[in-house]
């Protein structure tokens, strides 16, 4: 019933402003959500502004989008998000299951066929990426010529829907600089991912590599927190930080947590962005990652002096100074902080008294399926051979239900030692949980031995084998 009052309330709009185009800068979106993790979806608008759209009782939603500014907008469910291109006159239905989150997702109503498009664009490009580190082997020039005739290939199929469907200008805008920057960051990764940084100081690389340079736009307030934009732009300032740290310091090989390239990677973000909503978020992102690498309490101090000169964003600045309180506080040798915690039983449990022999403690997080599984599996098999050690998991995720364990039944993985944040934003606070591969190892007494490892690690087997 709901969603013929959308058609209706659309047939009305159409007429209305018929009458007088100036009144129609708004539009309708709504939609339904299958398995939610909380009772709202989160609108955040192309000018940052905050929509909470409140779920009714069949998991629906609907909102009248007044003052409508065109652009790219953000649906936050549960700890994810998907973007949608949102125009005047749009009446965009969208439909998810919190299971399967993005291969789920189907836009229905005006407007949808641009967003369908950009969601089979950003599975395509997830699926390149996925295989990227087997692509990064090759030679440079085949490197290149590869991720050249991806490109082309969705720069044709773009061509191909914009003939099919009328497009507007900023859609196609977007959808360029989707394909654009991806190609752009592949570009800029290739020596990280190949872990050779003398292919750039040797001259092997063709002379046309970064030929795009001359094209970005490190102000381009359409594509703030826009991922492929974002990730471009992260990508791009450590490659020109690399280049800042051989001449400063005479190194002949490459010290990703030094603090030689972390504070080269600020220096030129806040040399080069003007655009503070594009600059104080990649300032953030590049101290909270020194922080949470870093082994040297005191480098942390000194990087975030250097940060808190740039940024202007005084929440950011007060998340960062509370990060390297939480990064102290979580040295070798100091006691685990008592978070509390949710058992399968929906039980309130203090941590701490879970402990009572060494422990791995690790996390996941229902927006990341490939490292839930990925974790899960690991676990499993460092059970196996370190059977005087136990693991617990821990859910990340801020749902008001059971989705949680839905996810373990769906997957088939055990509900023991499993555990989800009583207070998810309190505990990643104290736990400095910002990277969902962090492992937290514990004595018996629940005194850290390392609050930052990974279990993916070559050398991870050896610290467990020294805690038994």
């Amino acid at each position: 019933m709901k969603y013929v009052t959308v058609l209706l309330l659309f047939i009305t709009t159409i007429i209305s402003c018929n009458n007088d185009a100036s009144d129609c800068v708004y539009a309708y979106v709504g939609g339904e959500i299958i398995n939610p993790n909380s009772e709202f979806v989160i609108l955040e608008r192309s000018s940052g502004s905050i929509d909470t759209l409140y779920l009714d009782q069949n998991n629906r939603f609907l909102k009248k989008v007044e003052n409508l500014e065109p652009g790219l907008h953000k649906f936050y469910h549960g700890g994810e998000y998907q973007v949608a291109v949102i125009e005047p006159m749009d009446s965009l239905m969208v439909r998810l299951n919190t299971l399967d989150f993005d291969e789920s997702l189907v836009f229905t109503g005006k407007g949808s066929k641009k967003n369908n498009y950009l969601i089979k664009l950003f599975l395509d490009i997830e699926n390149e990426n996925d295989k990227m580190h087997i692509t990064s082997d090759l030679e440079p020039k085949t490197f290149s010529e590869t991720l050249n005739l991806e490109k082309e290939r969705r720069l044709e199929y773009l061509d191909q829907f914009s003939s099919k469907y009328y497009t507007s200008e900023l859609f196609n805008e977007i959808a360029k600089a989707t394909i654009d920057y991806n190609f752009y960051a592949n570009k800029e990764m290739y020596l990280f991912r190949r872990g050779d940084y003398n292919i750039k100081e040797n001259n092997e690389l063709p002379s046309d590599f970064y030929s795009y340079r001359s094209d970005i736009d490190y102000n381009n307030s359409l594509l703030k927190g826009f991922y492929p934009y974002r990730a471009f732009l992260i990508s791009h300032f450590n490659n020109l930080a690399l280049d800042g740290y051989f001449k400063k310091t005479n190194n002949t090989s490459f010290n990703r947590s030094s603090l030689a390239f972390n504070m080269e990677r600020i220096r030129l973000v806040d040399s080069l962005v003007k655009n503070d909503s594009i600059k104080n978020p990649l300032l953030k992102y590049t101290t909270r990652e020194f922080i949470t690498y870093s082994t040297n309490i005191n480098e942390c101090k000194t990087f975030v002096n250097s940060y808190l000169k740039m940024c202007n964003d005084e929440e950011n600045k007060t998340y960062i100074k509370d990060l390297v309180i939480a990064k102290e506080q979580l040295q070798p040798g100091n006691k685990l902080p008592n978070i509390s915690l949710i058992n399968p039983d929906n039980k309130k449990v203090s941590i701490v008294s879970l402990i009572n022999k060494p422990t791995v403690i690790s996390f996941w997080s229902s927006a990341i399926k490939s490292h839930f599984k990925d974790n899960h599996k690991r676990i499993s098999e460092l059970k196996l051979n370190y059977p005087g050690i136990d693991f617990i998991s821990i859910n990340i995720n801020a749902n008001y239900n059971d989705v949680w364990k839905q996810m373990l039944r769906q997957y088939k993985f055990t509900t023991q030692n499993e555990y989800k944040f009583a207070n998810a934003s309190d505990a990643k606070r104290k736990l400095a949980l910002n990277y969902i591969n962090k492992v937290i190892l514990v004595d018996e007494n629940s005194t850290i031995i390392n609050s930052n490892a990974n279990m993916f690690n070559i050398y991870f087997e050896e610290e467990l084998a020294s805690l038994k």
